[in-house]
């Protein structure tokens, strides 16, 4: 994009996404738990900052190919691949820095990703996620009940034939 076209889309210029580093994981662990809350969705049992820096160690990079958004020296988001199964496992934006495109821009990598399409899952209640993802020509599959919890997921497909100038 121009950098006018950024301008006016709120989009830093100074703006990078790269590969994630295993010393980048405390740092996403955070803004991601304040994204969560951001969502104002809650849950029987809530994710510490502590319980997503595990998931994320159990997961990068053995099973998520992750890149993450930084501006100036902070990382204000992240995107979770995994590669093998065709499915976009993450994507959150600290609250600070949503409503800039960011978001977008990670999506668009993953569509990169996957140019044959792939699959994602959000909590049903969070109606900010699910209307970015139906606007970006996502499509939803099916509502699901969590396996755990109470709540319901939206389990969300992204094929390039969904597509409508996405």
């Amino acid at each position: 994009a121009s950098a006018a076209g950024k301008a006016a889309r709120g989009i830093s210029e100074d703006n990078t996404v790269r590969p994630a580093r295993e010393e980048d994981l405390p740092a996403i662990a955070e803004f991601w738990r304040r994204s969560v809350l951001s969502t104002n969705v809650t849950y029987e049992k809530e994710d510490t900052e502590a319980d997503l820096l595990v998931k994320l160690e159990q997961h990068f990079p053995s099973k998520w190919r992750v890149d993450v958004v930084e501006i100036g020296e902070a990382l204000v988001g992240f995107l979770a691949l995994e590669k093998d199964e065709a499915v976009l496992a993450q994507i959150f934006i600290d609250p600070g820095y949503q409503g800039r495109g960011i978001g977008l821009d990670l999506l668009r990598r993953a569509k990169s990703a996957f140019p044959d399409g792939f699959t994602l899952w959000t909590d049903a209640r969070n109606t900010r996620a699910r209307a970015f993802y139906e606007r970006e020509g996502l499509t939803l599959d099916r509502l699901v009940k969590h396996p755990v919890a109470s709540h319901y997921r939206a389990h969300y497909r992204w094929a390039p034939s969904n597509q409508r100038d996405h």
